[in-house]
């Protein structure tokens, strides 16, 4: 962990607490890109707020699990059996 990091991620949420001059309005969710002295902050700061995931650093890490982990070896597809890209089970895999 960056030295002073997690002070300064409870200092941007302190002042945003400050900006917004209501508890009505107090964050609810925090979307982090799963950094963990952010979500140790915001649980510090925004007691009361779920902390969610980032949808888009989620297929990210899924993408790239994808292209190192589900590889299609020749030999796994059968001589009547069409071929089978890597590409396509990837695309298969992010549309699920």
């Amino acid at each position: 962990m960056a030295v002073g990091k997690e002070e300064n991620f409870v200092w941007v949420l302190e002042t945003m607490l400050k900006l917004l001059n209501s508890k009505s309005n107090m964050s609810k969710v925090v979307v982090t890109d799963r950094d963990a002295t952010l979500m140790n902050a915001a649980a510090t700061v925004l007691p009361k707020s779920s902390g969610v995931l980032c949808y888009f650093h989620v297929c990210k890490n899924v993408r790239a699990k994808c292209i190192t982990d589900c590889r299609v070896k020749p030999n796994d597809v059968k001589k009547d059996e069409k071929e089978v890209k890597q590409s396509d089970v990837r695309k298969k895999i992010m549309r699920a």
